[in-house]
């Protein structure tokens, strides 16, 4: 029997099986990594240098999400952070050479629009200073889609489109203020409209990502936006950091809300610290409603400031080197791992095929097996254990493996013929 087809037949008769129907996301926020690297930092593992990109895949890492600035040289009158950078980081020209990195590391691609000259968060949404004049709705809207697109064709044509569109940066207060203040929600949601068309003007299949922060009622919030007409949104982002956001339990709240209330995907667009809680929330959402996270910045802060990173400054060999904090994304890589579905193969992307290698794999390097019987002692709960809570089936890029996870929290992981691993 193929095995494939095998394993779908189990998965239907063990109801205690999590299915996830796609890769869940690992990301990375990483636009920091080529001002940092053109200053001449390095970065290692084990301390040995190698490319920041090669190393995040290697630890499970599946997409990189890069911001992206109008003009991030131009000054804003009053505001300390402009410019964002003299030399053009993060403006488009070098967010298309990062972009060519990432699709040769085979990661999927995140691009963040800010509508801004520099960042837009809460506390500020600056209009682009080139886009000054441009002070009604309408102007702003046909500006801002075809900003959009234009930006976009230069990447479709340095071949490296983006998979997912950020419609804004944190917008919990609106866009490109005052005319985007979403104390009038329907010039709010007329521009992430805009922005939306200019996506789907290049490529429809571009997935979308509305971004706000996980604090003054989310769920709450994307209705008003819906209400307002922005309706064609695949995913909500949410900022969280536990200085401003509170506890992870406060993250588990609002994303559970979000998704009893809204047939749509979350995502943790932004965090650092509590790296495990996090992806288990996000995960664990139900209805496979929980699309994955963004580790903001993970090898550049250090100061603490902005939470918990995954690398940190040596100076014997100087540079960033990977901490402990890295070492628990391999395993994650493992636990949130796709099952088989009869309608898709497994995919191209890396897999983990121990705590710290990855590789990629077609279906032909499943294992083979001839009949039921050899997988039934792995499959059967009460085989090894009294206490089995839960047994998940998963690809990991080589081989289907069954994991047993017991009421202890201890994890035990089997090959189809029994063997553990």
């Amino acid at each position: 029997m193929n095995k494939i087809l095998l394993i779908l037949t189990l998965c239907l008769a063990v109801s205690i099986v999590y299915a996830q129907n796609e890769p869940y996301v690992l990301g990375a926020d990483i636009s920091w990594i080529q001002e940092r690297e053109n200053n001449g930092v390095q970065y290692y593992h084990d301390g040995v240098k190698g490319d920041i990109f090669a190393i995040l895949k290697e630890h499970g890492f599946n997409y990189i999400r890069l911001r992206l600035f109008v003009d991030p040289t131009a000054k804003i009158s009053g505001e300390s952070e402009s410019p964002y950078s003299a030399k053009g980081y993060c403006g488009l020209d070098s967010t298309l050479k990062m972009a060519k990195r990432i699709k040769a590391a085979g990661m999927k691609f995140l691009l963040d629009f800010h509508y801004s000259d520099t960042w837009a968060d809460p506390g500020k949404q600056y209009k682009p200073v080139s886009w000054s004049s441009l002070n009604t709705v309408p102007l702003l809207a046909e500006k801002v889609r075809s900003y959009t697109r234009e930006s976009l064709e230069k990447f479709k044509n340095n071949g490296t489109l983006p998979d997912m569109v950020q419609v804004g940066n944190e917008v919990v207060g609106g866009m490109i203020w005052p005319e985007g203040k979403n104390s009038n929600w329907s010039n709010f949601a007329t521009l992430v409209n805009a922005g939306i068309d200019g996506v789907k003007d290049v490529d429809n299949n571009i997935k979308i990502m509305i971004h706000t922060i996980n604090e003054k009622n989310p769920n709450g919030w994307l209705t008003s936006l819906k209400n307002a007409g922005a309706t064609r949104i695949d995913v909500i982002g949410l900022s969280y950091y536990t200085q401003w956001h509170g506890q992870p339990d406060s993250l588990q709240r609002v994303t559970t809300a979000i998704a009893s209330k809204h047939d749509i995907k979350i995502a943790v667009a932004e965090y650092s610290g509590n790296h495990r809680r996090v992806n288990d929330i996000i995960f664990s959402l139900p209805n496979n409603k929980g699309f994955g996270t963004f580790v903001w910045e993970p090898a550049d802060w250090s100061d603490g400031s902005y939470g918990v990173t995954l690398f940190d400054w040596k100076n014997n060999p100087a540079g960033r080197h990977s901490n402990a904090n890295l070492e628990l994304y391999p395993q994650m890589a493992i636990d949130y791992a796709p099952l088989p579905s009869s309608s898709s193969q497994p995919s191209s992307s890396s897999r983990a095929t121990s705590s710290s290698s990855f590789a990629n794999s077609s279906s032909s390097n499943i294992e083979s097996s001839s009949s039921a019987e050899d997988i039934t002692p792995v499959l059967n709960v009460n085989s090894l254990e009294k206490n089995v809570e839960s047994i998940r089936i998963y690809f990991d890029g080589s081989r289907v493996l069954v994991k047993k996870t017991l009421s202890n929290g201890k994890a035990r992981i089997f090959d189809l013929k029994g063997k553990e691993r």
